[in-house]
């Protein structure tokens, strides 16, 4: 080889190793091996998730909105029966509930069908993150909703006492481009998350 060529070799091979590198590395997640940094529900989601037929849950799934949503999210779903029952469900009027953004003191919900839903999970699982979910009474969020300057729910990832993960939920105070958590009623902690305790029937999940 002429070697006056030698340089020129070296600078195209470090060029090509440089832009397969920037191709091949994805964004840097902010959520962790948790799969989600937190998620607001305002009241308004909330109590129409709470007026289905039968509900005595709402349950929340950890969630992306996009494969490269390095920030995370939740879907919820209400549930009827108990903590591990199925969802209230039908594909077209009663759908899984996704948080996708802040507005106007509100957060407007993206409607998913199980397929849509399911997607959105899966990007947290190729992320090689974990996929879980957690449920909370009915009784409950409404007592927080009930409670002073309390506009909705926030919910971030924390782990049971076992390890497993699972989500905790603080009343909040949703407003403009944003919410923040209340002081009072203090936090719950959903102690029973799937996977851990998911019930006899896999099909009432759609992570597993």
């Amino acid at each position: 080889m002429n070697h006056s060529c030698r340089p020129l070799l070296a600078v195209a091979l470090l060029c090509m190793s440089l832009l397969t590198n920037s191709c091949s590395n994805k964004p840097q997640s902010l959520a962790g091996e948790a799969g989600f940094v937190e998620a607001y529900f305002d009241a308004a989601s909330l109590n129409s998730l709470l007026s289905g037929a039968g509900c005595t849950h709402i349950r929340f799934y950890n969630a992306r909105r996009l494969a490269e949503d390095t920030k995370g999210t939740a879907i919820a779903i209400a549930v009827s029966g108990s903590a591990t029952g199925a969802p209230i469900y039908n594909g077209t009027t009663l759908k899984y509930r996704m948080h996708d953004r802040f507005t106007s003191g509100t957060t407007p919900m993206v409607q998913l069908t199980k397929a849509e839903a399911q997607v959105r999970i899966g990007y947290v699982k190729a992320a090689g993150e974990k996929s879980y979910a957690a449920s909370f009474k009915k009784a409950d969020i409404q007592y927080f909703l009930a409670a002073a300057g309390c506009t909705g729910v926030r919910l971030v990832p924390e782990r049971t006492t076992n390890g497993d993960y699972t989500m905790r939920m603080h009343p909040a105070s949703i407003s403009g481009s944003g919410g923040m958590p209340n002081p009072a009623p203090p936090s719950m902690l959903c102690g029973e998350p799937c996977p851990s305790v998911c019930g006899d029937i896999a099909a009432n999940y759609i992570h597993l």
